[in-house]
């Protein structure tokens, strides 16, 4: 709510289309993308179920090749002999199976794995026997006294063993997995010995090297445990997966994709479950070149995206701008116009509707300017009308007086007084019919009054004594014109007449707090206080012959119009007699006036 046109607009415009834009691109990127990432690591668990596949196709041609062995009568009677009669016989005996190894490995015996028989009679026998080569064979018993011995005694099918879990077997660091069976006699059942094939690393990572097409591409094969028994990358051979939380997923589903973080580097993996062996065939890819960074369809739309939003950006910057600029200016105009100029004037520059806006504001100043002239007339001359108006009521009866009593003290010889009271007259009509303006400072308020108490001092001998004190601060404060003088005519005339001895008239012109206050004092006994309190608050016309009324609802009036209503005149009655006539108003000085708007109207 505090915030400009123009911030708010650019805010707007932003949330509207700038944010809208980066927002659907990057839902388009994304949705894309995870489209991409579907369908590629699709692709990649459709070739680790083909490797996988073709690794089950080994395991049943060695299946298929332990078999012969296992179910042919002839071997399995060579195999049962416990003693030979002769060396000419065990020789036989030995030439004998080794013909039948010889003969399966014509079909099995490039696929790169071989075979090994250990009897029970001591006699150890192997596909890759060569009358120049000794080979070294495992120890039989040391293998029976192995934890995974006790699995074979439990069935007679083939059982798929890690190297490593063997002391006996990690003697051939080629081999990494044995599958090995129990040989029984076909007729007793006793166990003459056991056949062991030995699958070398070479045949894993041949099945590997047609899945992992790409550098940033790896091949494993994992156990059950965790770890590593084939690899395309030859250093991970016999590691362990350290991450749990990857080991927990490729341990709890059979088959699936997820990213990895491997020790910064982001990853992709895919992974199946070998169905012979249970072990997890996994690939995993690193993502350091990001897979849309090269592709030119993501390019695209970051193209397109990045161009919509520094548009939509730079059309926000010029909507806003083109928007607040007229109302910023017009809002500073009207502050102008606010302040008291007038002659401001909105520019126009175009033809919207802004250009209309800022026309009809121009019209509407102009039509302010004209009523305010017109105002500013009508008031000078209801003012101008009011004065004559009082000067009318008073002048003829005030100077006829004034003159009879001139005349009085001519013939009673009293030159002096009667130049006091010429002199005082022409200084009081000067000031009246001469001085046009409105207000006046009261040190010339006072002065003017003096010189009308001297004239009424002269025609009523011996009725009443003046007083009036002005404070220093309060000299050059504004009154109306003519403004004190109704309040003292209306002590003189309705206050002093049925009084006896000497009245008293008191005028004190003093500041309290931010106001101006005249206060005239007298101690007079015919004035009506509440006559007067209605005049005050009343609107309408005087009885006829209430010349000094006429005047003092004249004065309320005026001060109202030049200071507020909350200026004007209050009275009270005195304790000891009289009356008082408060006169209260806004202390206002010329160099106050000088620097507004409306000092001609009121001091010109």
């Amino acid at each position: 709510m505090r915030m400009n046109l123009q911030k708010k607009i650019l805010a707007s415009n932003v949330l509207l289309f700038a944010m809208p834009c980066l927002i659907l691109s990057w839902q388009i990127i994304s949705f894309v993308q995870t489209e991409a990432n579907q369908r590629l690591n699709h692709s990649r668990l459709s070739i680790l179920n083909q490797i996988s596949r073709n690794m089950e196709d080994m395991l049943k041609n060695i299946v298929v090749y332990s078999d012969f062995f296992f179910s042919n009568a002839e071997v399995n009677s060579l195999l049962s002999q416990r003693k030979f009669d002769s060396d000419y016989e065990a020789r036989t005996t030995q030439k004998a199976i080794q013909e039948f190894l010889r003969s399966r490995w014509v079909y099995y015996g490039d696929k790169g794995y071989y075979l090994e028989i250990l009897g029970e009679n001591g006699r150890n026998y192997s596909s890759r026997w060569n009358d120049q080569v000794e080979f070294v064979f495992s120890d039989l018993d040391n293998l029976k006294k192995e934890d995974w011995y006790d699995m074979l005694l439990e069935s007679s099918r083939i059982r798929y063993i890690p190297t490593y879990s063997s002391e006996e077997f990690s003697k051939d660091e080629k081999s990494i997995v044995r599958a090995v069976r129990l040989l029984r006699h076909l007729n007793s059942g006793r166990y003459i010995g056991l056949m062991d094939v030995s699958i070398q690393q070479e045949q894993f990572l041949r099945l590997f090297e047609d899945g992992a097409r790409q550098e940033n591409q790896e091949l494993l094969l994992m156990d059950g445990t965790g770890r590593i028994l084939s690899c395309t990358d030859r250093g991970l051979i016999g590691s362990y997966i350290s991450s749990e939380k990857y080991l927990e997923k490729l341990l709890n589903y059979d088959h699936g994709y997820f990213p990895a973080n491997m020790e910064g580097v982001y990853s992709q993996i895919c992974f199946t479950t070998n169905d012979a062996t249970g072990w997890k065939i996994v690939m995993y890819e690193t993502m350091q070149k990001s897979a849309w960074f090269g592709n030119w369809s993501y390019l695209w739309i970051i193209g397109v995206a990045v161009v919509y939003f520094l548009l939509a950006l730079l059309m926000s910057l010029y909507n806003a701008r083109y928007i607040s600029r007229p109302v910023q200016k017009l809002k500073e105009d009207m502050r102008t116009a606010y302040k008291g100029d007038l002659s401001v004037r909105a520019q126009v520059e175009t033809g919207d509707e802004f250009g209309q806006l800022s026309h009809q504001f121009n019209e509407m100043i102009g039509k302010i300017e004209e009523l305010i002239e017109q105002l500013g007339r009508r008031d000078e001359e209801k003012r101008v009308l009011e004065l004559n108006a009082l000067q009318a009521q008073i002048n003829p009866h005030f100077l006829y007086n004034t003159l009879a009593s001139i005349r009085f003290l001519v013939e009673m010889d009293m030159k002096e007084q009667a130049d006091t009271s010429l002199l005082a007259l022409a200084r009081l009509l000067k000031r009246t019919f001469s001085d046009y303006r409105e207000l006046i400072p009261v040190k010339e308020e006072l002065e003017s009054l003096e010189n009308y108490l001297v004239l009424m001092k002269n025609r009523y001998q011996d009725t009443f004594e003046w007083e009036i004190r002005m404070d220093e601060e309060v000299e050059d404060a504004l009154v109306p014109r003519i403004s004190v003088q109704p309040l003292v005519e209306n002590s003189i005339s309705h206050g002093f007449g049925q009084k006896k001895d000497m009245g008293h008239i008191y005028i004190h012109a003093q500041r309290e707090e931010k106001d101006l206050l005249i206060s005239v004092f007298d101690n007079g006994e015919g004035a009506d206080l509440e006559k007067i309190k209605m005049l005050l608050a009343s609107k309408g016309d005087c009885q006829e012959g209430q010349v000094s009324s006429i005047g003092i609802r004249n004065v309320q009036e005026r001060i109202r119009l030049s200071f507020g209503k909350d200026s004007g005149l209050s009275v009270c009655r005195l304790e000891h007699g009289g009356i008082r006539i408060d006169m209260r108003m806004p202390v206002r000085t010329m160099s106050e006036l000088q620097g507004g708007s409306h000092y001609e109207d009121y001091y010109h």
